[in-house]
């Protein structure tokens, strides 16, 4: 082989290998970090942009950021211009992203009454009495895109050594070691007001976790449950079309990036803390 042969042979190398690092399948997942206070206005708001790709590739992903930093190795990161660019390898490779802005899809509210008297989640350490907690849900029209893809379940831990006699009458309710649970869901594009009572004694709770996610079903299954209950009824032709369409409404619309329109996501969700009720020695240790 000669030396032209041996250049062309490296030429074509080159830009095959040119061609296959543009092609690279990037697949992007979006989770949203939120911090909401006591009363449920967001607080701080961060981005984790996860990427997976099948070879190595050039990423240029866009957000408006107050600071990014890299969660792993990745050649030539850089921010600049709204737009964060970076040669990812075969993998796996994540960023975070902190917002400044904090406005979210949804517009939380929870408020709290002792013994029939509203109270501050501050005064709620060590309380004793009937307690009873209300989460307003209502939706930011100005997102309301990202509301219309996505189910909210809200989930309260309660101490089973400080509650008794619970009453949450839409609530899923489950034992999970000395805890009891609340879940609570919330449809796409949905506004919705849930409360709980209890009686407390030396009352705390731990943060509210509340998940948002596009919601996965087996639409045969529930169309079959459907049509076996409405079996000769005349509603049995049309049960599989309207379960179709239902199911179709409570998985949302197709998801979007939260970080910029022009990014393309396989996955979005968010994951929210709104702050719970600190223990009695807690709010003693950090009185002034």
């Amino acid at each position: 082989m000669n030396h032209k042969q041996s250049f062309f042979i490296l030429l074509f190398c080159f830009f095959i290998s040119l061609f296959l690092l543009a092609f690279a399948e990037v697949y992007k997942d979006e989770v949203v970090f939120v911090s909401l206070n006591e009363e449920g206005q967001a607080q701080h708001v961060f981005v984790i942009n996860a990427f997976e790709a099948d070879e190595q590739t050039e990423v240029t992903d866009r957000g408006v950021y107050q600071a990014v930093q890299p969660l792993a190795e990745a050649d030539n990161f850089s921010y600049q211009d709204n737009q964060v660019r970076f040669t990812m390898p075969k993998g796996r490779f994540s960023y975070q992203g902190n917002l400044d802005n904090t406005e979210l899809p949804w517009d939380f509210q929870l408020s709290y009454a002792l013994n029939g008297k509203e109270v501050k989640a501050s005064e709620l350490s060590g309380a004793n009495g009937k307690l009873e907690a209300t989460l307003r849900v209502a939706i930011n029209e100005g997102l309301r895109a990202f509301a219309e893809g996505l189910s909210l379940q809200i989930t309260f831990t309660l101490d089973g050594a400080r509650v008794l006699n619970i009453q949450a009458e839409k609530a899923t309710y489950a034992l999970s070691g000395g805890s009891r649970t609340l879940s609570f869901v919330v449809l796409p594009g949905q506004n919705a007001e849930y409360s709980f009572s209890c009686d407390v004694v030396n009352f705390m709770m731990e943060d509210v976790q509340i998940a948002a996610v596009r919601m996965g079903m087996d639409t045969e299954m529930y169309q079959q449950v459907a049509a076996n209950s409405l079996a000769g009824s005349p509603l049995e032709g049309a049960v599989s079309g309207l379960m179709g369409n239902m199911m179709q409404t409570m998985q949302g619309r197709a998801l979007r990036s939260f970080t910029d329109k022009e990014n393309q996501v396989r996955a979005l969700q968010f994951v929210m803390m709104l702050r719970g009720v600190k223990a009695p020695d807690a709010a003693e240790t950090t009185a002034p």
